[in-house]
């Protein structure tokens, strides 16, 4: 029975290390900056992003992303969004060029070029990525392989 104890302690003890290990040490200037921008934040996990750290959290009911740069600048966000709290320019554009379209995910992005809309729908039995700017204007539309 000891041994069977000794034995789960040291599983779980050496699980939870392995775990530990993955999250990424964020500095101060950043959690400062992060902080400011998302002071409502809630369940915040960190990852490593190519030269980013990326923040990942609720902000309301809403699943976002937060980049920052090693100094603490946020360099971007983005958020899903659900397709009725798209600005009403942006939906009617959408509305306009694919009438009946299945959406299946909007996502707004936000960076030093401004806001963007990014969705992915389904439209006449074809799927596409389009990238939306906050003026309704379609400026880049990709099919994608179903």
């Amino acid at each position: 029975m000891k041994k069977t104890i000794v034995s789960l302690s040291l599983m779980l003890a050496v699980g939870f290390t392995a775990f530990a290990a993955d999250e990424p040490i964020v500095n101060e200037k950043i959690r400062a900056s992060f902080k400011k921008e998302f002071a409502a934040a809630q369940l915040i996990t960190w990852t490593v992003t190519g030269d980013y750290l990326k923040a990942t959290f609720l902000l309301g009911s809403h699943r976002a992303e937060a980049y920052f740069s090693e100094d603490g600048k946020l360099e971007g966000c983005a958020r899903n969004l659900f397709y009725d709290q798209l600005p009403l320019v942006v939906m009617t554009s959408i509305d306009s060029r694919y009438n009946g379209a299945v959406i299946l995910d909007v996502r707004e992005v936000v960076n030093d070029d401004g806001t963007v809309y990014r969705l992915t729908l389904e439209f006449n039995g074809k799927k596409y990525r389009i990238k939306v700017n906050t003026g309704g204007s379609i400026i880049e539309s990709e099919r994608l392989k179903k």
